[in-house]
């Protein structure tokens, strides 16, 4: 249910040029007026490249909240700025669902063990990164024929597990209506007809 991100979004070289520009990034970049096109390419991107999922739950991202760009090692704000340096890396942009990237769970949190503030390759993380770790490695899920309940096989699944709630009630409910909706979606071969069917079935809210 959870994957790896197997790739990072992919900017002009005139989007590089602006961003080369106002670097070294001060607190409120990501802000600037002048890089909202940006950003919306990001998200566009890593929507795409996630197919529609959240990094950290695994679930459709429009399942907990709408989809949002998040900071694995947080930006802050201008009033207290975090780690300012890595505010367009790409392996440090993610979409993550608004349940998972709430100010109650990582928003609280500093997810950083290690950190190197001159190359993010060398920083460690608290929890399973969605780009440099492996989450089979991590994380273990029930047999059968449906993984729905998560366990920790890892300090950092176990971290993950914590912050994110991802063994709560509400993720393991909406886990196992996600499981039932693809898998009676894929009975049938004209999915874009029943898809609507199958929804109303299920009343799939979070």
């Amino acid at each position: 249910m959870i994957s790896q991100i197997p790739a990072t979004f992919q900017l002009t070289q005139a989007q590089e040029l602006l961003l080369q520009a106002i670097f070294p990034f001060q607190p409120g970049a990501w802000d600037r007026n002048d890089v909202e096109p940006i950003k919306q390419e990001i998200h566009a991107q890593l929507l795409a490249i996630q197919n529609g999922n959240c990094c950290y739950c695994g679930l459709k991202v429009n399942e907990g909240g709408r989809a949002e760009i998040d900071h694995i090692a947080k930006k802050g704000g201008p009033r207290r700025p975090a780690y300012t340096e890595f505010i367009f890396t790409p392996k440090n942009l993610v979409i993550a669902c608004q349940y998972c990237n709430s100010s109650s769970k990582k928003g609280q949190d500093d997810v950083l063990d290690q950190v190197d503030l001159t190359n993010y390759d060398n920083c460690t993380f608290k929890i399973v990164h969605p780009y440099n770790d492996d989450p089979t490695h991590h994380y273990s899920w029930s047999t059968g024929r449906f993984k729905i309940l998560i366990s920790a096989v890892s300090n950092k699944g176990r971290y993950s597990i914590s912050l994110f709630e991802l063994d709560s009630e509400a993720h393991t409910f909406a886990r196992a209506k996600q499981v039932m909706f693809e898998t009676r979606l894929a009975r049938y071969n004209n999915r874009q007809a029943i898809k609507q069917r199958v929804l109303d079935i299920l009343k799939f809210n979070f």
